[in-house]
């Protein structure tokens, strides 16, 4: 017999939508981990993450135990990290492969020059998530009925398209006929997660099946698509964007001539981290609002539904905070962010995404606590 789902209850159902951001991702685990302590129970039956923010999502899907167990688990091993475990930062790895990406470029496509994969090595992280996450619990986990569904994005080289690995049977709801957007169920591995966090050229891709894998926040324009695909009601989303005062934006250049090629690649990254979940957001509310407009009927012959969503954001720039911890890095790492202009504030955002040292960690899950405690009554409002 099939149960039937009313429509308060869809509306009900809640996800956790993890973004990337690098290092920046930590913040996420200070804001939750503050949400477990005042609401342990808590249950979110959908999790949904892309980028550093699928390894977030590996965490609290893998753990078996209660939401403040998983959050604490989650801030444990974020302030365990340090950046000698997500890539190698000796000098020669690094020079290997600034050397390889040279070679390669000179080499004018010939067969014989070095093959060149990524700037960075990661086999650290995945060795770190190996250690720390079992996959085999996301299954069990929703045997019990704890999670719903679960998905990662990744981008195909080999296509272009934007790919959605989901692990769970709830039903998808999608009426994209986009042919760059594909969902493919499957249980999910270690290489989906690092295939959702290996941002190009800085990482390497990662092959699963017969296909080349990497950052979906890449192509994915719609961070919020996936959790809404898979029937979230409430979709709760932590950004790492820092919301600027007008009078912080008017404030005059420090640095005069041409921009360093740290704030270029700080500006890229922003863009495709953190702009599209503010667009994102901006087209679910609109879209909320037409909802709004229609009547009942109208509603179920369309079959739309409103999302409520909320959005919560750090209190102070991260990428300022970085600057302040750039002296941390390892020496040969320090030596190429020095050479590309990223110690100047202005030009910390890129510095930001990299900047996985203790103390900067540290610095972003204790503000990502006090911001979710300051907007505490507007969170508990929302999650319960």
């Amino acid at each position: 017999m099939t149960q039937q789902v009313t429509e308060e209850e869809k509306r009900s159902k809640l996800a956790v939508a993890f973004s990337g951001g690098g290092a920046r991702a930590a913040y996420q685990a200070g804001v939750l981990y503050h949400i477990g302590r005042r609401l342990p129970k808590l249950q979110v039956p959908i999790l949904t993450g892309v980028s550093a923010g699928g390894i977030n999502l590996g965490f609290l899907a893998t753990y078996r135990g209660d939401f403040l167990d998983a959050t604490q688990n989650l801030k444990h091993h974020w302030l365990s990290l340090s950046t000698e475990e997500v890539f190698q930062t000796n000098p020669t790895s690094l020079v290997k492969g600034v050397f390889r990406s040279g070679v390669s470029l000179l080499a004018g496509g010939s067969t014989r020059g070095p093959e060149f994969r990524s700037l960075l090595d990661t086999s650290p992280l995945f060795q770190f998530v190996k250690r720390n996450m079992t996959m085999s619990n996301i299954q069990e986990r929703l045997d019990t009925g704890e999670l719903e569904a679960v998905g990662l994005t990744a981008i195909s080289y080999k296509t272009g398209r934007t790919v959605l690995f989901v692990q769970g049977d709830t039903p998808i709801r999608t009426t994209s006929s986009r042919s760059h957007h594909r969902i493919v169920k499957t249980a999910l591995t270690l290489d989906h997660i690092m295939a959702s966090a290996a941002i190009p050229l800085l990482f390497p891709a990662v092959k699963i099946g017969q296909k080349h894998y990497g950052d979906g926040s890449f192509r994915l324009t719609a961070p919020l698509g996936p959790a809404i695909h898979l029937g979230a009601g409430k979709i709760f989303a932590i950004s790492a964007r820092h919301g600027r005062a007008t009078s912080e934006e008017n404030q005059p250049d420090s640095i005069g001539g041409y921009p360093p090629p740290a704030r270029v690649l700080g500006l890229l990254l922003n863009s495709v981290f953190l702009d599209t979940l503010d667009w994102d957001a901006t087209s679910v509310r609109r879209i909320n609002h037409l909802i709004d407009q229609l009547t009942p009927a109208a509603r179920e012959k369309e079959s739309l539904r409103q999302v409520d969503l909320m959005i919560q954001r750090p209190s102070k720039d991260i990428g300022k905070l970085a600057s302040n911890f750039e002296v941390r890095l390892p020496r040969g790492l320090r030596f190429l962010v020095r050479g590309l202009g990223a110690p100047n504030p202005q030009n910390a955002d890129f510095l930001s995404y990299l900047l996985f040292e203790n103390e900067y960690i540290k610095t972003l899950i204790e503000l990502g606590e006090a911001d979710a405690e300051s907007n505490w009554e507007k969170i508990r409002n929302f999650l319960t």
